[in-house]
């Protein structure tokens, strides 16, 4: 992957990991554009020299008429980094749940994604090479107690992003999966556990990324998956600490 002169799409691009891989990549001089819902968020970014859309993954009229735009105003697309994601902690069997959580979740994790991905596909592949990077998590692997939904949508992704790196093998697209610990975002300020600093994640997963690693991630989740598969019962200790 070149470190420069791409043109990045990130969903889920106006706080937490996304913002600051959007503004590590505009750093290096590529064009960077940021999706997101918040209005006023994304026209404070694009005073600092990103492009924006506003688009929720939610609302599939939204994400058809944001495709058109994007195959107008940015058909030189060669990165799509998808990492909107929502998580409502919650006990599953024994909480009365809003529906709406449930769903909510659900389609932004994950359908609004991957109606997102197919609809851009033609524009990827219409690059010598390009790339669909997908934010998963260690909770696709052995999932936690007080998160199964959001749980549920990460695996998904995870096994949407291997069905995905196996249909595209005879276009230029590559899938990277990205697994990033829990970081310090908006989404985790109520979670009382170590936090590692968004800034400090870019910087350790970046040359992963140039290096077009399948699994771009850190040295402890890489732990986690094996303990997940082979010793699940300590998997669940870990995480329910």
């Amino acid at each position: 992957m070149n470190k420069s002169n791409n043109t990045i799409l990130i969903t889920g691009g106006t706080s937490g990991i996304g913002l600051e891989l959007g503004k590590t990549f505009l750093k290096n001089k590529n064009k960077v554009i940021l999706l997101g819902r918040n209005e006023r968020k994304l026209n404070q970014l694009k005073e600092q020299g990103f492009e924006t859309l506003q688009c929720d993954l939610s609302d599939r009229a939204e994400i058809e008429a944001t495709v058109l735009k994007i195959q107008v105003r940015y058909p030189d697309l060669n990165i799509l980094f998808n990492n909107a994601g929502i998580q409502h902690n919650y006990y599953f069997s024994d909480t009365v749940i809003p529906i709406d959580k449930i769903s909510e979740e659900i389609e932004i994790n994950i359908t609004g994604q991957m109606i997102f991905t197919q609809l851009l596909i033609p524009i990827l592949a219409d690059k010598e090479k390009s790339f669909i990077i997908n934010t998963t998590s260690g909770l696709a692997y052995f999932p936690k107690s007080d998160g199964l939904v959001y749980s549920a949508t990460k695996a998904a992704m995870q096994n949407f992003s291997k069905g995905l790196k196996y249909g595209l093998k005879n276009t230029g697209i590559k899938v990277i999966e990205f697994i990033p610990p829990v970081t310090e975002t908006g989404m985790t300020a109520k979670r009382e556990e170590q936090k590692m600093p968004a800034s400090e994640l870019v910087r350790k997963v970046l040359p992963q990324l140039l290096k077009e690693k399948q699994v771009v991630t850190i040295f402890r989740i890489r732990m986690l998956k094996w303990i997940a598969f082979s010793m699940p019962g300590l998997a669940h200790k870990i995480l329910s600490k």
